[in-house]
């Protein structure tokens, strides 16, 4: 409820407009009862950030690995669950990416380090379809570019058109195919 309440007051006002009182009112607690579990509002966007990115993180280990599923269809069903796990959307992310103190580059490359293993994962049972050969660089690449358009997308485009793209767009990078 309150981490509820602080995502939508900093995706509306900022940092520096998201003030406890603020927060408290968002989530429907009193100030006093936000000061029983955070100590201030750093503290409630650290948390913020835990669990957004342990939903993003959640949701692309539940993914199903096949062989028998096209590289390219994988890919966007991750890209696809990794949206659906950001409620927010890209917003959240670019906001909490500018709280002062906040743990969020850590958090983060703690996050992007599972997920590239898991990409890894993924190439691995797909070599043979491959013309990339250094499948770590290549785990590496995909992370990177879907974060970054992702971290770029507005509301708008944050979708499965977006996510269907860029499956064609890794596609054609790892198998040197146009779909």
């Amino acid at each position: 409820m309150v981490l509820e309440g602080a995502a939508r007051v900093l995706r509306e006002h900022g940092y520096a407009g998201a003030t406890t009182k603020r927060i408290a009112e968002a989530a429907g607690v009193s100030v006093g009862t936000l000061y029983e579990y955070f100590a201030n509002k750093d503290e409630v966007f650290d948390a913020v950030i835990r669990r957004e990115l342990d939903a993003l993180v959640a949701a692309i280990r539940q993914q199903e690995l096949s062989p028998n599923t096209p590289v390219d269809e994988t890919i966007s069903q991750l890209i696809v669950a990794a949206m659906g796990a950001m409620r927010y959307g890209p917003e959240l992310l670019r906001s909490l990416e500018n709280v002062p103190g906040a743990s969020f580059r850590r958090q983060l490359a703690d996050a992007r380090r599972v997920v590239i293993a898991f990409v890894r994962q993924l190439l691995e049972e797909h070599r043979d379809e491959l013309r990339v050969r250094d499948l770590d660089l290549a785990a590496f690449m995909i992370v990177g570019i879907a974060e970054g358009v992702g971290a770029n997308a507005t509301s708008e485009v944050f979708d499965e058109r977006l996510a269907r793209e860029l499956g064609g767009l890794i596609k054609t990078y790892l198998t040197g195919t146009v779909t």
